[in-house]
């Protein structure tokens, strides 16, 4: 019925739609304490969402069947496996099911229907709703958004967090970072996010340091199976030997506002198999560097690309697969001057400020000084096979992207 689709929309329900829907007659019974209850991580979706999630939870020792009752459309778009039509699952109370969507290509909404049944006797419907095609859900006016590139293997993904207020931001769900996952490498090409100090680092509070996998209580889903297997809480499990660090793509010490941003930069999803001395040395440097440009005030947000590219086949064994080793790491940077209220698209060449850096992820690149990194977005362009800043007017895009002045910064 499918084919090994994975290409997925980004999130655009709202918080309304995650919230509890359960109906039956579950209660706080049968030997425990914990209310059953069965929810859809979404229950309406766009219409290139090509994966949900069942979460399940309830009194310890009962398990749960998750049922495809019925599915509108022309044709079945739902299933409980990837690459076949499965119309039931199952397992113990406390574990996801995952769902796999094709895209809706159709100009109408359709509807599945998912009956949830647990051996207590609790049971409840669920109802997902996938919207019909033509909702943009990947034009995004964010000055750190690269272009969409289509593959079957690529998810991508916005983390949403709550951060405190403060003068410049009154507090609520912002953007933390996205991602462009790629579950054959299991790895991320690449993860975007803007910097601005008086947002996303103060107040000040302590890391995390909860290395984990994405829980995907956020659409769309990443499937655990799919994540890098190096973290179950606290410090967790490294790569293993072969002197490489759980490299943040989104550096944790630029979100340190609140706890939840903080600890969503521990996502596998946001690490990289990276050189230990390159880590630790130089690319921290740079690191500090980017967020101390991050906190000027000449202009208003600093937007930040950070990634691997792959020019070599070595990988790390892991529990859930090899993860891809990048050969080189990279950061592009963009930056605007004037009025803050303008989106990327309306400065002009004079107004923006561009460039990139490049390391080798050996001992070589460890070597290597910052000032001979600097690339231009082009040349990482080049590289990567990526357009980066694509909401950038076209007119300026070129010469922008052409720029790599240090200097400058």
């Amino acid at each position: 019925m499918m084919l090994k689709i994975k290409q997925i929309g980004m999130l655009l329900v709202t918080m309304s739609a995650m919230l509890v829907l359960f109906a039956g007659c579950g209660d706080k019974d049968d030997g425990g304490d914990k209310e059953s209850l069965a929810t859809l991580v979404a229950e309406t979706v766009s219409s290139s969402t090509t994966t949900n999630k069942i979460s399940t939870q309830g009194p310890s020792g009962i398990t749960f069947e998750a049922t495809i009752v019925s599915q509108g459309g022309d044709a079945e778009w739902c299933s409980f496996d990837l690459n076949k039509q499965v119309s039931s699952a199952g397992g113990n109370v406390g574990d996801p099911a995952y769902l796999y969507l094709d895209k809706n290509n159709s100009d109408d909404d359709r509807t599945a229907r998912i009956d949830v049944t647990y051996t207590n006797g609790y049971s409840t419907s669920l109802t997902l709703t996938q919207r019909a095609a033509g909702f943009i859900d990947y034009d995004r006016s964010w000055g750190e958004q690269p272009e969409y590139r289509s593959d079957d293997a690529y998810i991508y993904k916005t983390y949403y967090a709550t951060f405190v207020s403060n003068q410049f931001f009154p507090g609520g769900k912002l953007r933390n970072y996205s991602v462009c996952y790629d579950v054959d490498r299991h790895i991320s090409h690449w993860v975007a996010y803007p910097i601005f100090k008086k947002v996303y680092e103060t107040p000040v509070l302590s890391r995390v340091n909860d290395f984990n996998y994405d829980p995907n209580d956020q659409l769309p889903v990443i499937p655990t199976r799919d994540q890098q297997y190096i973290g179950t809480g606290g410090n967790g499990r490294g790569y293993g030997a072969g002197g490489y660090d759980r490299g943040h793509m989104l550096p944790q010490a630029s979100r340190y506002n609140n706890y939840e941003p903080n600890r969503m930069t521990y996502y596998g999803t946001n690490m990289m198999p990276q050189n230990s001395t390159l880590n630790q040395n130089i690319w921290a440097s740079l690191e500090g560097k980017v967020r101390g440009w991050g906190g000027l005030q000449t202009y208003d947000t600093l937007y930040v690309v950070t990634g691997a590219a792959f020019k070599s086949t070595k990988t790390i064994d892991n529990a859930n697969g090899p993860i891809a080793v990048p050969s080189h790491c990279w950061k592009v940077l963009l930056r605007q001057r004037g009025n803050q209220n303008r989106q990327i698209s309306q400065f002009k060449a004079d107004e923006l400020k561009a460039i990139g850096f490049v390391f080798t992820n050996d001992d070589a690149g460890a070597a290597t000084s910052i000032e001979s990194a600097v690339r231009s977005v082009k040349e990482i362009e080049e590289l990567t096979g990526f357009k980066f800043f694509r909401n950038l007017d076209p007119a300026v895009a070129d010469a922008v992207k052409s720029q790599k002045n240090l200097a400058d910064w």
